[in-house]
């Protein structure tokens, strides 16, 4: 999910949703317009995704390359685009009939972009990629109507990390797989001292359905619709804003500063957060006491958790689909996956590849911790209207968590502004 940038879902603008909408309709079949040329072993092919700068840009067209050091006559050239504005320029592009053959896909969203990508189910059977060499969790999660719509990159269950310092300091046994509500409960409070807190919290889509998964296994979508307003998922809901509301072990959520969680952990202030392994790394570098991570704790029924992450899709627009498959697969071959995870710039969804992430991250636990939140995880299934449903809950989500509107009043807004979207 390429690192920091993925607190899925809060930074987008409404506008996003409408365009997301749109792509559905448009460009419904064919690969006539832009985004390549050539045949299926000649190619000059675009790839649009999202990047954080010049450092950032140099890594992906490295993965990029992976292709023409395969394929002497396939070349990527790499269109990179902030992640706040990513969104709405894909939504654009897709809709329009001229985007770029392969396209940066993120698992949460790939239901409101499918219409316009190409299903690489026979792609995959012609060039013999294996479904079975990739985290089956990321593989279900980019599939729509049972169709693979990207190949994944990287992936990884929802974790939680914490301050090994705090938790010695408060005399706080540290979390293990196993580990209870209970157990968080209690040591949440005893960390909870001095203006620093148990935990942090975000609105984020991702992290909020991950704890009303574990706290009463309900889930978002229903029969392919919006299900914010089932008992369940309120009830679910209303004990995660607790955290903030009532239990005070959670600081309140300033709106639009969709890096609060994120610092708030890095500089000590919570000594808990929800986050992916694709962090992880880069969470590492950037904190100043010992990290550790554990499985969600759990529930009524168990850890529950799920998995999310992003891949590479082809456009129906483009011109060579044999050719940007190819690239594809080179693009997420066991070398550059492995190079990304020695960078720490992701956890890799090739298994192949999970050795050298462990290596890189040297954190105790760290795989015994990812394997059992994986047994416990499933990809997260969105709808159409995911896009603006992220936006809403991050607006309505904030005023839940600090108190200024009820939860489940919160919850009937999203359900209502958002519609069904089957």
């Amino acid at each position: 999910m390429n690192g920091t940038r993925v607190r899925t879902g809060r930074r987008l603008v409404a506008v996003v949703a409408a365009l997301a909408m749109g792509v559905l309709s448009a460009c419904g079949g064919g690969n006539g317009g832009s985004g390549g040329s050539g045949s299926a072993d000649k190619a000059d092919l675009v790839f649009q995704f999202w990047v954080a700068g010049s450092e950032d840009q140099a890594a992906w067209q490295k993965v990029s390359d992976q292709a023409h050091a395969d394929h002497a006559g396939i070349t990527v050239k790499l269109q990179g685009t902030s992640w706040d504005n990513y969104w709405a320029k894909i939504g654009t592009l897709l809709a329009s009939g001229k985007a770029p053959c392969i396209i940066g896909m993120q698992s949460l969203r790939t239901a409101s972009y499918a219409g316009a990508m190409l299903p690489l189910d026979d792609l995959m059977t012609k060039y013999g990629l294996k479904a079975e060499d990739f985290d089956k969790p990321i593989m279900d999660g980019l599939k729509v109507d049972g169709k693979q719509i990207a190949i994944p990159y990287d992936s990884g269950p929802m974790v939680i990390f914490y301050n090994r310092d705090a938790f010695t300091a408060a005399g706080v046994a540290e979390p293990k797989p196993g580990w209870t509500m209970d157990d968080f409960n209690a040591a949440a409070k005893k960390l909870t001292t001095g203006g620093r807190y148990g935990l942090v919290t975000a609105p984020g889509d991702l992290g909020v359905t991950s704890w009303v998964r574990t706290l009463t296994g309900a889930e978002p979508i229903a029969d392919g619709k919006l299900a914010f307003t089932d008992p369940k998922f309120q009830q679910g809901f209303s004990g995660y804003t607790d955290f903030v509301r009532t239990d005070k072990i959670a600081p309140q959520v300033p709106s639009g500063n969709p890096d609060f969680e994120t610092t708030q952990f890095s500089s000590g202030k919570a000594a808990m957060e929800l986050n992916g392994p694709w962090s992880l790394i880069d969470t590492k570098g950037k904190v100043k006491f010992k990290l550790g991570i554990a499985p969600i704790p759990a529930g009524p029924d168990g850890s529950k958790t799920y998995t999310a992450g992003s891949g590479f899709g082809i456009s129906r627009s483009c011109k060579t689909p044999d050719a940007a498959f190819q690239a594809i697969m080179s693009m997420t071959s066991e070398k550059p996956l492995t190079t990304l995870a020695a960078a720490g710039r992701a956890y890799p969804a090739r298994t192949a590849a999970h050795p050298t992430w462990f290596t890189a991250a040297g954190i105790d636990g760290a795989k015994e911790t990812l394997d059992y939140a994986s047994e416990h995880s499933v990809p997260l299934v969105t709808s159409k209207n995911w896009v603006k449903v992220a936006d809403l809950l991050t607006r309505f989500g904030t005023q839940a968590l600090n108190g200024e509107v009820p939860p489940d009043q919160a919850l009937k807004t999203i359900q209502d502004q958002a519609g069904a979207g089957s």
